[in-house]
């Protein structure tokens, strides 16, 4: 119940973070966008984790997991935000939100058990979240590389919630995020520091960036923390809604339109989480 309850945190979190991403001007850098907002996510749980994290479970190899994680998370985020940059999100998001599919291969040749019922409930979810991105009212063509980029940004993002969780495991849930998150800062400031262009125009949005690092620094914490929880893979299963609270929350906040066919979608979304049990 609890790893169900901390991907539903994840999606909200997720969800919120997307809908603010249109606050950001368009044609701006990705680089400059993504160092400044996983920096503000490392702020956000470092307190957390130096206050009440176990430090006397610390190992290498624990660690290595950790850093591991946040660095996939980078990598998986920067091919994201170029995968937006270069498609409309009804082409690419559903590649992206289909990352429960690898997470649940990755937890089954880890030795966790998974069902068959847990495989139906991640492919209505996958299926749902897909309906709700393809039939939403954004048009327009791919550019070159944007499937790709949209599959390796899946594909990160899977193997950073399995090191993240697997870190967990040894460490504690706290412990092991900001390791995480440590790491995912790094990699981008270091990477700002090599091609700095466009930070200047990034931090005239800090606040909207600051609230998006907030949002990612909590879901992100929320789905590795259940890593110390039996049947960890359900929390990144559920995080993938976070494509369906985006919608109903333009819904509601920006009065854009649910079509009758993203309502489908979202009847699979809760079949398919139905199937999960809690």
């Amino acid at each position: 119940m609890l790893s169900f309850l901390l991907g539903l945190v994840a999606a909200l979190g997720w969800g919120t973070h997307d809908l603010m991403v249109r606050r950001i001007s368009p044609g701006a850098r990705v680089l400059p966008q993504i160092a400044c907002v996983m920096t503000v996510a490392a702020l956000v749980v470092l307190p957390i984790g130096l206050a009440q994290g176990d430090f006397s479970r610390l190992t290498l190899p624990a660690a290595g997991f950790a850093v591991a994680s946040g660095v996939a998370y980078f990598c998986a985020s920067l091919c994201l935000y170029h995968a937006f940059a270069r498609a409309p999100a009804r082409l690419v998001a559903p590649v992206i939100g289909a990352y429960p599919l690898p997470a649940l291969v990755f937890a089954a040749l880890s030795g966790t058990a998974v069902d068959l019922s847990d495989w139906l409930a991640a492919g209505l979810i996958v299926l749902g979240v897909g309906l709700i991105a393809v039939f939403g009212h954004e048009g327009g063509r791919a550019e070159k590389g944007a499937l790709p980029l949209a599959l390796v940004a899946c594909l990160g993002m899977a193997t950073a919630f399995t090191l993240g969780q697997k870190a967990t495991e040894a460490l504690d849930p706290v412990l092991s995020p900001m390791i995480a998150r440590l790491a995912t800062a790094a990699t981008g400031l270091v990477l700002l520091a090599l091609r700095p262009d466009g930070l200047r125009a990034a931090l005239r949005q800090k606040w909207v960036l600051a609230g998006m690092g907030t949002l990612d620094g909590l879901a992100l914490s929320a789905v590795l923390a259940a890593g110390a929880l039996p049947m960890a893979i359900y929390a990144s299963v559920v995080s993938s809604l976070f494509g369906m609270v985006t919608v109903l929350l333009a819904w509601v906040f920006l009065g854009e339109k649910v079509t009758l066919k993203q309502g489908l979608g979202i009847a699979l979304v809760f079949a398919g989480l139905g199937l999960l049990p809690v």
